[in-house]
């Protein structure tokens, strides 16, 4: 079991061995800031679209941090310099935020003068306080329910930057709901949250951060997303939630290396182990991947050492950890369109036979980006989950955080819907106004009987039919608005309208439901 103090050695390692120590006398004010900027930041898709449009390139792993973002920009800027680019209003907006945000000589000199500038911000010598807070209302109407919920959520955020180097990063969220559905006074809505009344919080990201020119060293909870796709990636994805990791990434030229180590659950000795390799070439970039999940110890020198096969390793040394490899793709076929690829390999039978089953997953997607006459973004994408993926004969082996239930709602590291299902989603963003998105939304959602995360056993059917037993199937249209203001303040609203088929795998148990939901989030 790894302790408070084992914990406090490695957070000493990791100063001690950083590439440097010494603290300058006085700090540059471009130095200040090396956080990850947190998933729903408006900056992801801003780049994202600049990447399609052809003018910058960006890593499939996720987040970003604030130095990583200041290259890109001036990638963007250089790039429509040197072609004479003639930018659609969206496009002039979202380059210009990114500007006065992450690489404009004001906002790198003093944070209270970026986009979405802090609350409150201090310095005194080489160390530099920031503080914010944004406060969110959300009036939703569930699909399952007639009656509406109200919401108020909260994120008060710390950073304090040391040297020209260090920064600590600090979040929580906050939420005040209606006292039902797990959120009654000492029930747990979900395996990270305690309500008192209808008060939740989560300890959502706090980590400390060493960064120099080529890399990036981290220790502490934050998010993983390892994939092209901007949501549910294969092998490891944002909707996971907030991982307990120790980390580093390194740059090469065009290759990037970056490798985990999280702690899943203490109480249950569940460890997570990953490290990934990305190469830009021309207009494709590739991924590959490798994670474990194991019980043995944090740092295990089977699996420390990011060039080490984990399944070469695991298979000599170790009885049944779970081994997955993940490979990815992104291909800008032309100035506008992207095509991305992942597939994950859970098992993969090399001999061929009836005694045990492949489990796969893949997710293909391909999005076009248009600047005139009208700013448009339009995606399409599927997403495929074997039966038995990312589950294990050893079910504190599965891929999923926490405890390794997700019955008991500890979420999966990959494709949130979990095994036996596939989902095809489309999606096209219209942009009338630079601070105005008009969505239109259609999934289609199957789940087989499969999707219960049961696991093989010897003499299970390896090739049941997909999706297999009554399938159940959700249609989806939606629409929605939103409206942003400086900083990350915004308004949304969002209307969905489902068919659910065959609910709960019950054949004939059809409805009809409807889903409203409003944010209005003010960034102080």
């Amino acid at each position: 079991m790894v302790t408070r103090r084992d914990l406090c050695r490695v957070a000493w390692l990791l100063v001690l061995f950083s590439p440097s120590l010494r603290l300058p006398a006085q700090v540059l004010a471009e130095d200040i800031g090396h956080e990850f900027i947190p998933p729903e930041h408006w900056s992801y898709p801003a780049l994202a679209r600049f990447e399609a449009l052809g003018l910058c390139r960006l890593p499939s792993e996720r987040p970003y941090s604030r130095d990583d973002v200041i290259l890109y920009t001036e990638e963007i800027v250089s790039r429509v310099a040197e072609r004479g680019a003639t930018l659609s209003p969206r496009d002039e907006f979202n380059l210009e935020r990114l500007q006065k945000e992450f690489a404009g000589a004001e906002s790198r000199a003093n944070p209270k003068t970026r986009f979405d500038r802090p609350l409150l911000f201090a310095s005194d010598g080489p160390m530099h306080l920031e503080g914010d807070l944004d406060l969110a209302l959300v009036p939703d109407k569930p699909p399952h329910r007639e009656e509406w919920d109200f919401f108020g959520v909260a994120h008060p955020v710390l950073r304090l930057h040391l040297g020209r180097s260090f920064t600590y990063d600090f979040r929580y969220r906050l939420v005040m709901g209606p006292e039902r559905d797990g959120r009654e006074r000492n029930e747990r809505p979900s395996p990270r949250e305690r309500s008192f009344r209808g008060l939740t919080s989560i300890y959502e990201r706090s980590y400390l951060v060493y960064h120099w020119k080529q890399g990036t060293v981290f220790f502490g909870r934050d998010y993983a997303d390892w994939g092209p796709a901007e949501n549910r990636n294969v092998i490891l994805s944002q909707e996971a939630g907030s991982l307990d990791k120790l980390g580093g990434r390194l740059q090469f030229k065009s290759l990037r290396l970056s490798v985990i180590h999280s702690i899943l659950s203490s109480p249950d000795d569940r460890y997570l182990s990953g490290h990934r390799l990305e190469g830009a070439f021309g207009r494709v970039t590739v991924g590959l991947s490798e994670t474990v999940i194991h019980r043995d110890r944090f740092l295990d020198p089977v699996y420390m050492l990011p060039f080490s096969s984990f399944y070469a390793n695991q298979f000599n040394e170790r009885s049944d950890d779970n081994v997955m490899w993940g490979v990815d793709v992104k291909v800008r076929v032309l100035d506008g369109a992207t095509v991305d690829g992942s597939l994950l390999i859970d098992d993969f039978q090399y001999e061929r036979g009836d005694s045990t089953p492949d489990m796969l997953a893949f997710n293909v997607g391909v999005r076009t980006d248009v600047a005139r006459p009208l700013p448009l973004t339009l995606r399409a994408r599927y997403r495929y989950v074997d039966i038995y993926t990312y589950t294990h004969r050893d079910s504190t082996k599965a891929h999923v955080t926490g405890s390794g239930d997700p019955n008991n709602g500890d979420p999966l590291l990959g494709v949130a819907e979990g095994p036996d299902t596939d989902l095809l989603t489309a999606s096209a963003d219209c942009f009338p106004l630079p601070r105005l998105t008009a969505t239109a939304l259609f999934s289609f959602l199957r789940r087989g009987e499969g999707n219960d995360f049961r696991a093989f056993h010897p003499g299970d059917d390896h090739a049941p039919p997909f999706p297999s037993g009554v399938v159940e199937r959700t249609t989806s249209f939606g629409l929605a608005l939103a409206w942003e203001f400086d900083g990350n303040s915004l308004a949304r609203a969002e209307f969905v309208r489902s068919r659910v088929e065959n609910e709960g795998h019950v054949p004939g148990a059809d409805e009809w439901r409807n889903a409203v939901r409003v944010v209005l989030r003010w960034n102080l």
